[in-house]
């Protein structure tokens, strides 16, 4: 594993610890990606199936997009960028993790599948999923670097 899938799954894991004790204090069910869990009886379940997804969010200071003047952070404008990295990842997972759904991440995870579906997101020009080629997709479709995609637009430049 490199530094840069490091780095993010690092971050992946702090924003999810920063938000463990966040859970509704409630009886009522709470569903993951089709798993049911209830509240407080779950709460280490949950925490765990939480940590255990890829976790893209805005970013600031990556390379510039589509050269030197290019967009240095995607707030305002990345979400739904991230949110297709989110569902791509994901499916990745599901099908290349033996686990699959089920899988848990810990600290000392050497599973080279799930690094590997790591680096195809991290934020830079060569990663396969990185936000600089969704951007760059984008613009081939029409969409202006730096300016939001609808649904349509992130399921047409994965596909």
């Amino acid at each position: 594993m490199n530094s840069a899938a490091l780095s993010l799954a690092a971050s992946m894991f702090d924003s999810a610890m920063d938000n463990e004790h966040n859970l509704p204090d409630t009886d009522s069910e709470l569903y993951i990606l089709g798993i049911k869990y209830t509240t407080p009886n779950d709460t280490y379940a949950i925490s765990d199936d939480v940590l255990s997804r890829y976790w893209f969010t805005y970013r600031t200071n990556f390379t510039p997009i589509g050269g030197p003047n290019g967009p240095t952070r995607d707030t305002g404008w990345g979400c739904m960028m991230r949110c297709g990295q989110m569902m791509l990842a994901e499916a990745y997972l599901r099908f290349f993790l033996p686990a699959g759904r089920y899988f848990r991440w810990h600290p000392n995870l050497t599973d080279k599948a799930y690094w590997e579906i790591l680096n195809m997101f991290i934020d830079r020009r060569h990663s396969s999923y990185s936000i600089h080629q969704i951007a760059q997709m984008g613009a081939s479709e029409g969409k202006d670097i730096g300016h939001w995609f609808g649904p349509n637009t992130i399921a047409q430049v994965l596909k």
